[in-house]
C-alpha cells in the first residue's frame, strides 16, 4: 500500500484552489465590468434622451443689420427711420419690472421716449458692446415666432442739467419679424443712475460741516510738527494700520503704509529746508453715508538745499479719523514739478 504523502496533497490541493480563485476573481472582474458597462449604457441614453434641440443659433444673420440700424436712428434721434424699423403691434419690457400689471411699451411711446433721451441728456449713444457679440436664435416653439436676438451693448448719456452719467453696459432681447421690423424688445440696465435724477432736482443733506472740532485741532498739531522738525509727535496721532496715499501713487496701486511715509518725509526734509506752512483753509466733514474726514489746504515755503531757491506751492491733505480720533487714513496732493 502507498503510503500516503501529506505534503503533496496539500500542494496539489493548493493549486487546484488557487486556479478555483483566479477563475472566481476573473468572473466577478467580468460581472462588474459588464454591470459598469450597462450603466455608462443607461446615462449615454438619459442624456440623449434629454437632449432635445428648439431651434438654431446663428453667429452671423440678417436680423443683425436690423439691431444695427435701430442703433443708428436712436443715436440720430431720426423718427422716421425709427417708425419704419419698428413694428406696429411693437412691445416693449423692463427687464427689471416687479409689477406684473405693467403694460408693455408701445410704438409711439418707444419713439417718444428716444426723443426724450436726446431732449435731457447729452451725448447720448447705444452701440454694440467691445465684450460680446449677439447672437440670433430661431426657435421652433410657435410661442417665440420671429427671430430673437440677445444683444450685448454699451449705452452712453449724461444728464444735461444734472451732469449725471447713465454709461453702462446693457443688455437687450430683440424680436425680429418676417418684416425685418423689431417687434419685441426686453432691456436689462441698472436703474440707479435714473433714481439719482429726481434727487438732484432737490437738497439732500449728507451730514455736517465743522470750522471748529478735535479733528481739526489733531490735523493742525501734525501739521505743525512736520514744519518744526518735531520728528517725536509728527505721528503720534496715527494709527498703525494706517492707509497713504495721494497724486505720488498711479491710480489702482497699493497703498503705502506708516513707515513708507516716515521715510517719505524724512527724504523730502533731506533735500528742503521747511520755512513756513500757512494754513488757508481747513474743515471737517461729518459725512452720513461715508467717513468722516478732515480736509485742509496750506501754502507751504521751502528751500532747495542744493542750490538755496525758494520755492512756493499749495498742498492738500485729506485725513480720515477712526471712532479714537486716530488717522487711518492720509491722502496727500500738490504738484511735485514744482519742485523741480
Amino acid at each position: 500500500m502507498k503510503k500516503f504523502n501529506g505534503k503533496a496533497w496539500i500542494n496539489t490541493n493548493r493549486r487546484y484552489f488557487e486556479v478555483y480563485q483566479k477563475i472566481i476573481i476573473k468572473s466577478y472582474i467580468m460581472k462588474m465590468k459588464f454591470k459598469t458597462l450597462i450603466v455608462v449604457l443607461m446615462v449615454c441614453i438619459s442624456l440623449n434622451a434629454q437632449k432635445k434641440k428648439n431651434g438654431t443659433i446663428f453667429i452671423e444673420h440678417p436680423a443683425f443689420d436690423v439691431v444695427d440700424n435701430l442703433h443708428s436712428a436712436m443715436n440720430s434721434n431720426n423718427s422716421d427711420a425709427l417708425s419704419k424699423i419698428i413694428a406696429d403691434d411693437f412691445r416693449g419690457v423692463a427687464g427689471d419690472q416687479m409689477n406684473k400689471d405693467a403694460k408693455p411699451q408701445t410704438k409711439a411711446q418707444f419713439i417718444q421716449q428716444v426723443k426724450n433721451n436726446h431732449e435731457i441728456s447729452k451725448y447720448f449713444n447705444i452701440r454694440q458692446s467691445s465684450n460680446g457679440y449677439p447672437d440670433a436664435v430661431e426657435y421652433k416653439d410657435e410661442n417665440f415666432s420671429g427671430t430673437w436676438v440677445y444683444s450685448w451693448e454699451y449705452f452712453t448719456a449724461v444728464g444735461g442739467t444734472t451732469g449725471i452719467d447713465y454709461s453702462q453696459p446693457r443688455h437687450t432681447q430683440y424680436v425680429v419679424n418676417k418684416d425685418n421690423q423689431i417687434a419685441f424688445a426686453r432691456y436689462y440696465l441698472n436703474q440707479y443712475p435714473y433714481s439719482q435724477t429726481s434727487n438732484s432736482q432737490m437738497k439732500m443733506k449728507d451730514g455736517d460741516v465743522y470750522s471748529h472740532h478735535s479733528n481739526i485741532n489733531t490735523v493742525r498739531r501734525f501739521v505743525k510738527a512736520f514744519q518744526y522738525n518735531d520728528d517725536e509727535n509728527l505721528f503720534v496721532d496715527f494709527a498703525e494700520n494706517v492707509n497713504v496715499n495721494g497724486l505720488f501713487n498711479d491710480w489702482g496701486s497699493d497703498p503705502m503704509n506708516l513707515d513708507g511715509l516716515k521715510s517719505g518725509f524724512k527724504t523730502f526734509k533731506s533735500n528742503y529746508k521747511i520755512n513756513s506752512m500757512d494754513n488757508m483753509w481747513i474743515k471737517f466733514f461729518k459725512i452720513e453715508s461715508d467717513s468722516n474726514f478732515v480736509q485742509s489746504w496750506w501754502r507751504l515755503s521751502v528751500t532747495r538745499k542744493n542750490d538755496g531757491k525758494e520755492i512756493v506751492f499749495p498742498v492738500m491733505f485729506n485725513h480720515t479719523f477712526n471712532d479714537d480720533g486716530k488717522i487711518v487714513r492720509h491722502w496727500e496732493s500738490w504738484n511735485e514739478a514744482k519742485l523741480q
